[in-house]
């Protein structure tokens, strides 16, 4: 329903666009924005980009439509793609139906979750609910939502979505914290989510340690791109993840003295601060190398242009450059951009660096978290055996 702001430079001329659906024809319809752009330099105009795009996310988010009065605000409804849905359908009468009541639940989680974690959430709430939109059933009052409708919900996940065992796992438990919700609110006698279908299959898509034969070959042709072998090191060197915690990474974020990095709370995949050791390797390199010390701190570590800038790169502009690089090397799909993190961890384990270290170099809330997680990604390789074993 609405595409959010974007920068266009590509030309002399600047200027902010959106695209929003017109309720009265149906089609996308895109604004531009050329104000106070012009006799700025550059980096004053990039400023200013960045101060219209925060304004005009915010309005749209908050369900603020060019196509309506400025004052008029849509009612906001987390379950649909974009608020401003509402425009084009008559709203719910029944206040008890799932709809209402899960974007209310929503809006509690949202403040104490990572923006990943939140968008999980709703993204499996939003296809539930289309589900019952189609069994008809979505507008009743939540206390008819029994656990019948619910083993055949997960049956039609099961047999015609053909989803992993892994992937039930996370419904079931996303969906029996928003039937908890509901029975602490009293619209529910007994919570639903229980004596559910079993699924056995495996769809492991899970991201892989790259081997230490295949990271030679990967760092080849990685540091011909010195963005991209930055972002690499950071994951195996510091054990971020590339998503809000490197590409979100600012220059102030980083002590080059003391050799830390800053995972604040509004990075952190569970919302807890902590403070990462930067390996010597990589401390060296943003000293001397890449020089970051001497960018302005307000200024993302992955700027646009493959420079320290005050907007980030994409959230999808490494993954596809390591997937090029993937695909030409001729490389197994289960490794993925964010195998470099575990990576490191595996090569740190090798190393015989104390769990105990690694796990708080990760951020693992516990040592048993941190056991877990190696479960299935240890090498399990004996090198006794390897190197040793006698010829036939």
């Amino acid at each position: 329903m609405i595409i959010l702001p974007k920068l266009n430079r590509s030309g002399k001329q600047w200027f902010v666009y959106y695209s929003c659906r017109n309720p009265k024809t149906g089609k996308m319809q895109r604004f531009r924005h050329y104000d106070g752009f012009t006799g700025l330099s550059d980096p004053k105009k990039a400023i200013h980009a960045a101060s219209v795009i925060e304004v005009y996310t915010g309005r749209l988010r908050n369900g603020w439509t060019p196509f309506t009065d400025a004052s008029e605000v849509i009612y906001s409804d987390h379950i649909d793609y974009k608020s401003i849905t509402d425009l084009y359908r008559t709203k719910r009468g029944n206040n008890n139906s799932i709809r209402v009541w899960t974007s209310r639940y929503l809006e509690t989680i949202e403040p104490a979750m990572a923006t990943a974690t939140f968008q999980t959430y709703r993204s499996k709430f939003r296809l539930f609910i289309m589900w019952l939109e189609r069994e008809k059933v979505a507008d009743n009052d939540i206390a008819t939502l029994d656990n019948k409708l619910l083993v055949l919900y997960f049956t039609h996940l099961i047999n015609n979505k053909k989803l992993s065992k892994i992937s039930i796992t996370k419904y079931r438990q996303i969906l029996n914290s928003l039937f908890t919700y509901f029975k602490a609110q009293n619209l529910i006698y007994v919570n639903p989510v229980y004596d559910l279908p079993l699924c056995n299959r495996i769809n492991d898509q899970a991201p892989r340690p790259i081997m230490r034969h295949d990271i030679k070959a990967f760092k080849k042709e990685i540091r011909k791109d010195p963005e991209l072998w930055l972002a690499t090191q950071f994951e195996y060197y510091c054990g971020l993840r590339p998503g809000h915690e490197i590409r979100e990474m600012k220059i102030k974020h980083i002590d080059f003295t003391r050799g830390i990095v800053l995972v604040n709370r509004e990075r952190a995949k569970m919302r807890v601060e902590r403070i990462v050791t930067v390996p010597q390797q990589l401390l060296l390199q943003l000293r001397n190398y890449y020089r970051l010390h001497t960018y302005n701190k307000e200024w993302y570590v992955f700027g646009r242009g493959g420079i320290p800038g005050i907007l980030p790169v994409g959230k999808n502009k490494f993954r596809n450059k390591f997937n090029v690089i993937r695909k030409k090397l001729n490389m197994p799909l289960e490794y993925k951009f964010y195998s470099w993190k575990h990576t490191g961890a595996v090569e740190a384990d090798e190393a015989l660096i104390p769990t105990k270290e690694i796990s708080r170099h990760l951020g693992h809330t516990s040592i048993k978290s941190t056991d877990y997680y190696f479960r299935n990604k240890r090498t399990g390789v004996s090198k006794a055996i390897r190197d040793n074993f006698p010829t036939l």
